[in-house]
């Protein structure tokens, strides 16, 4: 394990300045998860060399969103058509000629650090290839703003800032997207804003680049655009998960779902948060330090293509190609017939069923991402009590939100897991929505 952080997958867009920065930016995150979880067992390789044999942990999960399956109890058709529908950030204006405008920042419901596109072409309406990618949107905004753009320039050595590459990020989009993308469509022509207390915030400034840009949302796809599914909530999710935890009778708290509601991070009705946490928690248990494996980035792992085949039988797992990383470090892979092809995306089959939504290939797909322990010489740490405890909907019993460790389930809820609720229960305390995270992603600035 060196000093030096390299972007996810060994991806080689950048020149020899531009990686010194990136991995200047990534020790700074990995300082800040270390410095903000203090009681925990997590360390920067860069600060902190291991002095013993580094163990590795592959962590993998499934990339359909589960909490879309789980608010659709199960409904496999309805969770698909569910996925598919675009979200947006929220009530956002920006001011013209002294008028507020309302603006639209889509994104994509599909919060497994997994996000997918259908290429449809426009005169037929055919699909031409459905593309996945796991690519994190910092590194995408470090392109296109520089070091400023992804962490406080006061963390980052003088002699490691960049500025943004326009020309790079532009070059990119149109070599993943096409070369109808323009430069202008990907920046912020006006200031954005919203609204909170009757007051307006500025949101984004005119000039910034836009995760949320057509091109990376209604009419292609490059890198994530939900808000959960970002590098840095990966680590610090990491971070969050170093601390062991008991129950109210004193008992280790071991099982993934149990343990992110009595940990309070992540999202409880994820496959990721609980799977990510559960295996760093055991690492710990373990005697272990802990960090995430250098490049630190999320991966596509592979998909199943047993379940897949043409018409008559046909074998299409070639039709699965990665095109952006590789090995154990997929960051895009497309699902599209190759060169001489006599059958289409729509005569293929998923497990006998016709291929139709990009959710089918999806529930096919695996995640993962890699951690990294050490023997440090320290033994497990203490195990700390519950910082919070779950409760699961009374009509939807696998639909889980978390309150704090000494409070009630609010009304038609219930406690999902008793043993994790201390004994003396006082008020209902906010909580959060199901699909909130209660992990706190490094802040960008404005």
């Amino acid at each position: 394990m060196g000093s030096t952080f390299a972007p996810p997958a060994n991806v080689g867009d950048l020149d020899e300045t531009q990686l010194q920065a990136w991995s200047a930016v990534v020790s700074a995150w990995l300082d800040t998860a270390v410095a903000e979880r203090a009681g925990g067992r997590f360390f920067n390789p860069a600060r902190t060399p291991p002095t013993s044999t580094v163990k590795e942990r592959k962590i993998v999960w499934d990339a359909f969103p589960r909490v879309i399956t789980v608010r659709n109890q199960g409904d496999r058709q309805a969770a698909r058509a569910a996925a598919d529908e675009p979200d947006d950030l929220g009530p956002m204006f920006q001011v013209r000629n002294g008028r507020e405008e309302r603006v639209v920042l889509p994104f994509r419901r599909h919060d497994e650090y997994c996000e997918w596109f259908a290429d449809r072409d426009t005169t037929t309406g055919r699909t031409r290839r459905y593309v996945f990618t796991c690519e994190g949107p910092e590194y995408w905004q470090f392109i296109a703003g520089g070091t400023a753009a992804v962490a406080n320039p006061s963390q980052v050595p003088a002699t490691h800032r960049v500025g943004g590459d326009r020309e790079l990020l532009l070059s990119l989009y149109q070599e993943l997207v096409g070369p109808e993308v323009r430069e202008e469509d990907l920046f912020h022509r006006s200031d954005v804003y919203s609204r909170v207390g009757g007051q307006r915030r500025l949101e984004r400034r005119a000039g910034q680049y836009n995760p949320n840009n057509k091109w990376n949302t209604t009419h292609g796809i490059v890198h994530l655009t939900h808000p959960s599914n970002t590098l840095t909530a990966e680590i610090f999710l990491g971070a969050d998960a170093t601390i062991p935890r008991v129950d109210a009778n004193g008992e280790p708290v071991t099982d993934a779902a149990r343990l992110i509601c009595c940990a309070a991070y992540g999202e409880p009705n994820r496959s990721s948060d609980p799977t990510i946490g559960a295996h760093v928690n055991d690492l710990v248990r373990a005697g272990l330090t802990v960090s995430l494996r250098d490049p630190i980035g999320l991966y596509l792992d592979g998909i199943d293509t047993s379940a897949l085949s043409g018409p008559q039988g046909e074998d299409v797992s070639d039709w699965w190609r990665p095109v952006r990383g590789s090995g154990r470090m997929v960051l895009r892979a497309e699902f599209a017939p190759p060169a001489g092809a006599t059958i289409g995306l729509e005569d293929i089959l998923v497990n006998g069923v016709p291929l139709t939504r990009a959710g089918q290939l999806a529930e096919l797909i695996t995640m993962a991402l890699y951690g990294i322990g050490f023997d440090a010489g320290n033994g497990a740490p203490e195990a700390s009590d519950c910082a919070g405890h779950g409760c699961s909907d009374i009509g939807n019993p696998d639909l889980l939100t978390i309150v704090g460790a000494g409070s009630a389930c609010p009304d038609g809820w219930t406690d999902a897991f008793p043993e994790t609720v201390t004994p003396i229960v006082t008020a209902i305390a906010p909580i959060l929505p199901a699909g909130r995270r209660m992990t706190h992603p490094i802040g960008t600035p404005r």
